[in-house]
């Protein structure tokens, strides 16, 4: 840890793990704040990195020039007990989390200072989340313009953008230090859906807040397959939090979990003896989805639009095939426990 943090803003407090590849970028684009350095404060949590990730953060923040940083050693540690671990070396008044495969824009850390130091209704702050494609390769291009498709990815406010207002989410987040330490802050049982969990327990305080204009970029898992695991999971971990928290899921979700099924469903009905004309035009559905509801980025070539409608399959099917095994896993498991990551 550096000098100690005296008079800062905010602080960004970031979880890592074996994230060599995207913390450096992360942390240039904290460096770029529009506000004085010497009034941010950056810490880092490593849970238990072999990759040097610790080592690189370190490198970025020695002499970088901000009112301080810390780089925490969490062993073994997931996110949100990596957040949590982070969270008691806040020294400033307001907290911002950010992920080590986000890119925060310019002015973000400024302007969620702004709201929550002006309106005490609004508990937490955030964006809308915007896949940037790592480089220009079809794979790359394609995987990102699937994850800002809105229809795709069931709707969700921080996914679609939108006007500023009321949410029931956002990405990342930014809260107050003392209000987010009141209520506990991460659940640690939760090793995704953390961030969803404690917005709906924040607005005991106050509002969540979808700021328009605060874009968050984030880098995206780099294959098919391991979209497929990391959607997968979100699925498992999204009915693990349904079974602790007795919520159902909501219609956006719904449209997540029907997208990729229904549109083979709906063609086997009328072609169930033609299989192959039925996968074409499973396809073709979703070719459609792809094409009308497809954002950044916009031009792109034939084989980036058949990666993303690939994509598309991998985020719907592993949501839909990750919260069937984790409803079933939950229906037989023992009161008081939550399923395996």
């Amino acid at each position: 840890m550096n000098a100690e943090s005296v008079g800062t803003r905010a602080t960004v407090l970031i979880p890592a793990r074996n994230e060599a590849a995207s913390i450096v970028r992360c942390l240039e684009q904290v460096l770029a704040q529009d506000l004085p350095l010497e009034e941010l404060e950056v810490v880092v949590v490593d849970g238990s990195s072999t990759d040097g990730t610790a080592d690189l953060a370190r490198s970025v923040l020695e002499g970088s020039g901000v009112g301080g940083w810390t780089v925490v050693t969490n062993p073994g540690g997931a996110t949100p007990s990596n957040l949590n671990a982070g969270l008691r070396h806040v020294t400033s008044e307001v907290v911002c989390r950010v992920d080590a495969r986000s890119l925060i824009p310019t002015g973000y850390v400024r302007r969620c200072v702004e709201i929550l130091s002006s309106r005490p209704e609004v508990a937490v702050v955030g964006g809308a989340q915007v896949a940037v494609a790592r480089s220009s390769s079809a794979n790359d291009l394609g995987i990102a313009r699937a994850l800002n498709n809105r229809l795709a990815m069931g709707l969700a406010r921080y996914r679609r953008g939108a006007a500023s207002g009321p949410s029931d989410t956002v990405y990342l987040g930014a809260f107050r230090t003392a209000e987010l330490r009141a209520v506990g802050g991460w659940d640690l049982r939760l090793a995704t859906n953390q961030d969803f969990d404690l917005n709906r327990r924040m607005t005991a305080t106050g509002m969540v807040w979808f700021e328009e204009g605060i874009d968050v970029g984030y880098l995206p898992r780099e294959s098919i397959a391991r979209l497929f695991s990391q959607y997968r999971r979100f699925g498992r971990w999204k009915a693990a939090y349904w079974a602790l928290s007795g919520e159902r899921p909501r219609p956006r979700q719904i449209v997540l979990l029907a997208l990729p099924a229904g549109a083979a469903i709906g063609a086997a009905v009328g072609l169930r003896r033609r299989p192959g004309v039925t996968a074409a035009f499973g396809l073709a559905a979703l070719a459609g989805v792809e094409l009308a509801a497809g954002t950044t980025p916009r031009r792109v070539g034939p084989g980036a639009h058949l990666v993303a409608v690939l994509a598309i399959v991998a985020v719907g099917g592993g949501w839909w095939s990750g919260a069937v095994e984790g409803l079933v896993a939950e229906r037989f498991r023992r009161p008081g426990r939550l399923g395996d990551g």
